[in-house]
């Protein structure tokens, strides 16, 4: 039993508890049963067509990243950032293409999710004293 490939193309076939592999694989009127669906992160598969019954979903690489980062904001006081984000999903707006890497804009203070332009949080460090500063002033 083991995961397709990326990119393998499926027409019509019945699948029975078995891992499947999302990413950049092509299923059309297919049937999941008790299967367990992973998806990583990488290409966007096509599902057109198929059902699922009683399967498991699962996120891992840089899929569970983005839940993760999700549930950060959430918990972080950046919650009506996420429930917006989860509107913009239901309703269709978020992207209408899939990105193509991350964003490369230097020093940019602003993060757009397709439907709107957010303010990212600057998290400042505090310098680390060393050792001869903390007994700096003692004789």
């Amino acid at each position: 039993m083991g995961m397709a490939a990326d990119g393998e193309s499926h027409t019509g076939i019945s699948f029975s508890g078995e891992d499947i592999r999302l990413d950049g694989a092509v299923y059309r009127a297919c049937i999941f049963r008790g299967c367990r669906m992973l998806y990583q992160g990488g290409p966007l598969p096509v599902l057109e067509g198929c059902q699922f019954i009683d399967c498991g979903w699962n996120f891992d690489g840089a899929a569970a990243n983005t839940l993760l980062m999700l549930g950060a904001l959430n918990q972080g006081g950046l919650a009506p950032l996420v429930e917006a984000t989860l509107d913009a999903i239901r309703n269709g707006s978020v992207l209408a293409q899939p990105a193509e890497g991350p964003a490369r804009a230097p020093g940019a203070r602003v993060i757009d999710l397709g439907f709107g332009r957010f303010p990212i949080p600057r998290l400042r460090r505090q310098p680390r004293r060393s050792v001869t500063d903390k007994h700096e002033g003692e004789a």
